[in-house]
């Protein structure tokens, strides 16, 4: 906190200073308000029909995703992603040279997951509720950034299968159970930390809600081909189905079932 002695101020004056205060305090970095660093949305990966890979769009008018869907009852445990948009809303500051002075450089977008009201995860050693996901990227004042994140790693989907298998969450997508998502842009603004508002995001954990005919599994000799329902381009356990999945003659399941 400033201390200044007392003195007689003119209208003019007290403005002045106080307008050199606020932007010396802007130059050196200090605290943010709130609002500052906002995560808008998550929004809605799409599939690029030339290369086939999945893309996101930094368009905050374009789709995006309202709560999600995690199948933990697949082949393997698989990651569920989250697609953050984040904006600064920093004013610009450029010096003579036209340099920005108020670009930030995002690092990470911190995940802290939360469980269903009276459920107790009991995460894993290594397997933390709260972890940051690392994300790379510049930020100009009022620019807006998609990012990739990782919501839950693969050992979380591992120990929510267990859960519902244990009883202690069901994983009927008709009784469903939500975990909660809260994300935190987190950047370096000339050399302090930045962190964005946290931003809620409910994903409704199940087993086999997303697969085609579960659990009436096909083997593979008599699954469809081509696999009619090959799921999620992006990634076949979140948000949109189904996947039609089938056993081979080991009795292993395969997600999706092979095209031939």
């Amino acid at each position: 906190m400033l201390l200044f002695p007392a003195t007689r101020f003119s209208r003019g004056r007290a403005i002045a200073f106080a307008t050199a205060v606020a932007t010396g305090a802007t130059l050196l970095g200090c605290a943010e308000p709130s609002g500052t660093l906002i995560i808008l949305q998550n929004q809605v990966p799409t599939v690029d029909s030339t290369s086939n890979a999945c893309t996101v769009s930094s368009d905050s008018s374009t789709l995006s995703l309202q709560s999600g869907l995690f199948d933990v009852d697949l082949d393997r445990p698989y990651r569920y992603f989250v697609y953050p948009l984040v904006q600064s809303r920093l004013p610009s500051i450029k010096t003579a040279g036209g340099i920005e002075r108020n670009s930030i450089v995002l690092s990470a977008v911190r995940v802290a997951i939360q469980a269903p009201a009276g459920v107790n995860p009991g995460w894993a050693a290594g397997c933390p509720g709260t972890f940051d996901s690392p994300a790379a990227a510049v930020l100009d004042p009022a620019q807006g950034r998609a990012l990739v994140t990782q919501g839950f790693q693969t050992c979380h989907a591992q120990r929510m299968n267990e859960l519902i298998a244990e009883g202690a969450i069901s994983g009927d997508a008709s009784q469903p159970v939500y975990f909660t998502l809260e994300l935190t842009a987190v950047a370096d603004r000339s050399g302090s930390e930045l962190l964005s508002d946290p931003f809620r995001f409910q994903v409704q954990v199940c087993a086999g809600c997303l697969q085609w005919m579960y659990p009436l599994t096909p083997t593979c000799t008599d699954a469809a081909k081509p696999n009619p329902h090959p799921g999620n381009p992006c990634n076949i356990a979140q948000d949109t189905g189904p996947v039609l999945c089938c056993t081979d003659v080991g009795g292993a399941l395969i997600c999706p079932a092979p095209d031939a």
